[in-house]
């Protein structure tokens, strides 16, 4: 849809448009020169508009938008936060001129009714057809299961264990592997709301735009009986504000340091789809239980960046023994100009990173030492104050962020 026919629509003016564009309100696609308004645009103008009416700010509008675009409002915690939200405005409004007591009747319908109840829950553990793909990541051979507890077709309980002495328990339907942090080095904020406000909103459009992108990428792929892994949820997570849209036969596995978010992961994509098959992984160094060879698509959610921050390696190198010849990785890398500051203050803050993390160049280089190459790329821009998480920014600089995909070289 054009900017002229999208203006109409909604009753503004195209420079209207263009300057939310501007501010990051709405994310429209980019045909060469011109601008195409698409169905996400047309969702947030219609909660910008609403909010418009209960006489929200620009500034409040978008502060209200991101939160909206990283929860989606789908469990209780965002929806109440959300009537907070609207509640103070309305208490706002009362103190004012009578002339906008219309906005505060509005708002007063507006309040959302609580999250679904504990009866619309659907409860899920490990599928069993996962089961063949356990192996020892240090003897590449079938882990024994053992104590296994099954309710309703799932496993709840249980251990994995290998002659050599690995051992993961199964909890709650999630595996917990040995080989963990004392504490998860991330604040988990994508889904908790006092850490997704020292976010940038400027930084949440660039996530944003880098989910958007996997999106289209992976409703374009054939993910039919395929093995999809996810690692890095603590930092950022993908796969779940559009899991859902993508192909129900598929296989996933999320991996991430956190037992909390894991959980709370767990209960959201139930609520959305509790039929598909999905696996937990509670696990800090990518040596997961998994069998080798099986990854036939890793998404690569920033794993890049977050674990090399953490660990001298590239992730691709300690996963490559779950790759084969047909894998795929499809991505986002953030970097800084060569010259950046920010990148000596990464050197001083995080001694046991790789020397070159966040480089232009790091991304490309590691790939193709472990086998890969880029097959299509995509620059989304660039922040300069992605937010408080960032420790090693230097305020001005500019935090870049691409988009990849990336196959064995043939």
């Amino acid at each position: 849809m054009k900017i002229g026919t999208f203006a109409k629509l909604f009753h503004v003016t195209t420079d209207t448009v263009r300057y939310y564009i501007e501010l990051g309100l709405l994310i429209p696609d980019k045909k060469n020169i011109h601008y195409q308004m698409n169905q996400l645009c047309l969702d947030d103008m219609a909660f910008i508009t609403e909010l418009k009416k209960f006489h929200f700010s620009l500034q409040e509008i978008h502060h209200v938008l991101s939160y909206r675009r990283v929860t989606n409002f789908s469990d209780h915690e965002d929806i109440d936060y959300y009537n907070n939200l609207l509640i103070d405005k309305k208490n706002q409004l009362i103190k004012e001129k009578d002339d906008i007591s219309n906005a505060i009747l509005s708002i007063e319908k507006a309040v959302q009714s609580s999250s679904p109840s504990s009866s619309e829950m659907n409860f899920t553990g490990i599928p069993f057809s996962f089961v063949h793909l356990f192996y020892c990541p240090k003897c590449h051979v079938p882990l024994e299961m053992k104590n296994v507890t099954i309710k309703e077709g799932y496993i709840h309980t249980g251990s994995l264990t290998c002659n050599c002495g690995y051992h993961a328990a199964i909890e709650e339907g999630i595996i917990i592997t040995s080989n963990l942090y004392e504490t998860s080095p991330y604040p988990s904020y994508f889904y908790d709301k006092e850490t997704i406000q020292e976010l940038n909103p400027s930084m949440i459009n660039l996530f944003e735009k880098s989910n958007l992108w996997l999106q289209k990428v992976l409703q374009n792929a054939d993910l039919k009986n395929k093995l999809i892994v996810e690692t890095n949820v603590d930092a950022v997570v993908s796969l779940p504000k559009y899991i859902d849209l993508l192909e129900t036969s598929a296989y996933y596995v999320f991996s991430g340091y956190s037992l909390a978010m894991l959980k709370k992961l767990k209960k959201r994509i139930e609520r959305m789809n509790s039929k598909l098959n999905v696996l937990y992984i509670l696990n800090s160094d990518l040596n997961l239980p998994l069998k080798p060879h099986c990854i036939d698509v890793f998404v690569d959610s920033f794993t890049a960046n977050d674990f090399s921050l953490l660990n001298p390696q590239f992730p691709i190198h300690v996963l490559n023994n779950y790759f084969h010849s047909s894998s795929t990785i499809v991505g986002g890398y953030s970097y800084y100009d060569s010259s950046a500051k920010s990148l000596k203050n990464i050197t001083a803050l995080y001694p046991n990173s790789h020397e070159h993390i966040l480089y232009p160049k790091y991304l490309e280089e590691n790939l193709s030492v472990n086998g890969f190459e880029i097959t299509q790329n995509e620059y989304l821009g660039y922040c300069t104050e992605p937010g408080i998480f960032f420790d090693y920014h230097v305020m001005n600089e500019k935090f870049h962020m691409q988009m990849y995909m990336a196959r064995v070289k043939q």
